[in-house]
């Protein structure tokens, strides 16, 4: 049996709400700190990581492979909700698989087979994908960005000061395992929508800046997302009431 540790926030709950979703897996390890993780994986000897960092682009590049040389793991299962092109370039493609996050314990148990599968099938390195063209670099001149002015996005009254988030990780790993009453599973799906609206409002507030036009375009993003963000946990609460669950 393949054996799997895990690292990440919504993890445990994720496990405690649908622990049958990893049945043909040991986990050997599941928590949130990392420090713990390199304290205590080594001695357990798992054969694949599965790694959720909320955005990819602050973890230097080097944490990933410490990780497998410190585990003595064969396979890495990174989840990110946001990252660069050029950040997701610089991980190796035979040992690390790179995931769109938040994902199910589902989706995840099928990677980590697919992962030690990537042993037996020996895939041939795979050639750099041709350079993206770059778009035109804006000048320190360019004119900041006023709403409401012709081209300019549409005006919506959003809160100067957004509210704070209503559902923490581990609620919405909770939500991303739990069984709806009907066929439809509103409550996974509203549950990844939350947590990429969540993770791209904290990626917009530290986007690099080249002058104040710059400034002004992540400062609007960043509230019409707080604000969309807003809008779809008072849809998701009125899901878990209307569900009954429990969180």
């Amino acid at each position: 049996m393949v054996k799997l540790a895990l690292l990440g926030e919504s993890y445990p709950a994720q496990l405690r709400e649908n622990p049958q979703a990893l049945r043909d897996v040991q986990v050997v390890w599941s928590g949130t700190s990392a420090e713990a993780f390199r304290e205590e994986v080594p001695g357990l000897r798992p054969d694949v990581l599965a790694l959720d960092f909320l955005e990819l682009n602050g973890v230097q590049t080097g944490v990933v492979p410490a990780l497998l040389e410190g585990s003595g793991a064969r396979h890495a299962i990174v989840t990110y909700r946001f990252a660069r092109r050029g950040v997701l370039q610089q991980y190796p493609a035979g040992k690390v698989r790179l995931l769109q996050g938040p994902i199910s314990l589902s989706l995840l148990r099928a990677h980590v087979h697919l992962a030690v599968l990537d042993d037996l099938l020996q895939p041939q390195p795979v050639k750099a994908a041709a350079a993206v063209a770059q778009a035109p670099t804006a000048s320190a001149s360019t004119p900041a960005l006023q709403l409401g002015a012709p081209g300019a996005v549409s005006t919506v009254t959003v809160p100067a000061t957004p509210k704070a988030p209503l559902y923490s990780p581990e609620q919405l790993g909770v939500l991303l395992e739990v069984s709806s009453a009907v066929q439809c599973e509103c409550p996974n799906h509203l549950s990844q929508i939350v947590s990429s609206l969540q993770a791209f409002e904290e990626y917009s507030k530290h986007c690099e800046n080249r002058n104040e036009a710059d400034r002004q375009v992540h400062a609007l993003l960043y509230r019409y997302t707080a604000a969309a963000r807003a809008v779809m946990e008072e849809a998701l609460t009125a899901l878990v009431k209307h569900e009954n669950i429990k969180l």
